[in-house]
């Protein structure tokens, strides 16, 4: 799934400038729209598998999900960590990133570059995923997203647009690495009957304060300057990377345990041998 997602993440950009070149902006946003009427066609041609599990009711089945969710300490401070990232730096970057691309490296080819790199990236990182089981795989993960504050570091010290385009190489295999490596241990670790819950809750909890991100990045850039606003991302992302590597039940996690899918952080527990990588996107 992160590989099919990374092409198309290439092959998006790519097929957008040759519309554009052969019709128009408008004329490409509208294909978007109608590409989602297909998405929906696309849903609801599949069947539904109705679980036998009685229904408690909506709040019941919220509570036992938040409970679950509360109840993993690795779980809610990843899931904190990536909310933070997407306000704290990825926001900022892909705010000012065009802004600056535009300004000092060329304009939208030079930031299609550094777009379509980041995508061949994260297809590298998932091929490179494929058949390995890494030890202590949520570690390996949160190291992983270090990744991301490579380009932002390379577009706040004005690099040339060769070592800005590596440095969105370098991150987009980190992305593969972070995303599919947390995936593998949420399906691994949570029970499947609650597993839903929790991957909305996670879902929630990462990409909530992204909005507010986006939405500062500008004002804020004006008050400081965009280059000491990324700078402070680069930072921020590193020292929070350190603090959740340093928090024992994300270090000594086991991706690979065979402690079965029910558990939990009950304490620090030594590296358990195991097989199977699952490779998803979270």
């Amino acid at each position: 799934m992160q590989i099919a997602q990374a092409v198309a993440s290439v092959a998006g950009p790519g097929l957008a400038g040759l519309l554009i070149a052969v019709s128009d902006a408008g004329t490409v946003v509208a294909v978007d729209a109608v590409s989602y009427g297909v998405s929906v066609l696309a849903l609801a041609g599949l069947p539904l598998s109705l679980s036998a599990a009685p229904r408690r009711g909506l709040f019941t089945d919220l509570g036992r999900g938040w409970k679950e969710f509360t109840s993993r300490t690795w779980l809610w401070a990843t899931t904190l960590h990536i909310s933070l990232f997407n306000f704290v730096l990825w926001g900022p970057f892909l705010v000012l990133g065009p802004t600056l691309a535009q300004q000092r490296l060329g304009g939208a080819r030079a930031w299609g570059l550094v777009l379509a790199l980041y995508g061949i990236g994260s297809i590298v990182g998932g091929l490179a995923l494929l058949g390995r089981n890494p030890s202590r795989a949520l570690a390996w993960s949160m190291a992983a997203s270090a990744g991301w504050a490579v380009p932002a570091a390379a577009l706040a010290a004005r690099v040339p647009l060769a070592w800005l385009a590596a440095a969105a190489l370098l991150a987009g295999g980190g992305a593969a690495v972070c995303n599919t490596l947390l995936t593998t241990v949420i399906q691994r670790d949570v029970p499947a009957e609650v597993r839903g819950r929790i991957s909305a809750f996670g879902s929630l909890g990462a990409f909530a304060l992204g909005p507010l991100g986006l939405a500062l990045a500008g004002p804020v850039s004006g008050a400081v300057g965009a280059d000491r606003l990324l700078g402070l991302g680069v930072l921020w992302q590193m020292t929070a990377v350190a603090v959740v590597l340093a928090l024992p039940s994300v270090r000594r996690h086991d991706a690979r345990s065979d402690r079965g899918c029910s558990a939990r952080d009950d304490g620090p527990r030594d590296a358990l041998s195991g097989t199977d990588q699952h490779a998803a996107e979270t």
